[in-house]
């Protein structure tokens, strides 16, 4: 819109807005008055970006949260195949490293997971379970290992270290 040419005197932003007390005033002052310009639009194109944001951090901590619970089941699953494993092996003096083996892979195929089992020495088998979960938002999989370690007591008897 094209501006307007006001003539006031001693005039203020408040009194241009009044025609008629502007045209009492004279001529003492000559400014120019503006149309007012609106933002429209520009807080509802605001509100969209800050809900995509919002959506997108929402969707990190959904699929976030499902990688941290696979790690978290995997970790409990080779913690109990570890713990099978030196209770397998028993306290006497025989080596029974097979059988230990044989019990941590057993709690791996009960829990349904994907994971190794290797007997490191004598005395101690390390256990790899592999865990997968897929984020609920992006649809992604995450695949998350966790290892634990039984060192089994062979020949101790009396809960000393060999």
């Amino acid at each position: 819109p094209p501006r307007r040419r006001v003539r006031a005197g001693r005039a203020n932003l408040a009194t241009v807005a009044r025609p008629a007390l502007v045209a009492r005033l004279g001529d003492r002052i000559q400014f120019t008055v503006r149309p007012i310009v609106r933002d429209r639009g520009s807080i509802t194109l605001w509100v969209a970006v800050t809900f995509v944001a919002i959506l997108a951090v929402a969707g990190l901590v959904a699929d976030g949260g499902a990688k941290i619970r696979a790690g978290e089941r995997a970790d409990i699953v080779a913690g109990e195949a570890a713990r099978a494993a030196s209770y397998a092996s028993g306290p006497d003096d025989t080596s029974r490293v097979a059988a230990a083996a044989a019990a941590a892979r057993g709690i791996l195929s009960r829990s349904g997971m994907a994971g190794s089992v290797a007997v490191a020495s004598p005395g101690r088998i390390n256990v790899t379970v592999h865990a997968s979960a897929t984020g609920p938002i992006s649809g992604l999989t995450y695949t998350v290992t966790r290892s634990a370690t039984a060192q089994l007591l062979l020949g101790v008897r009396s809960g000393g270290t060999p």
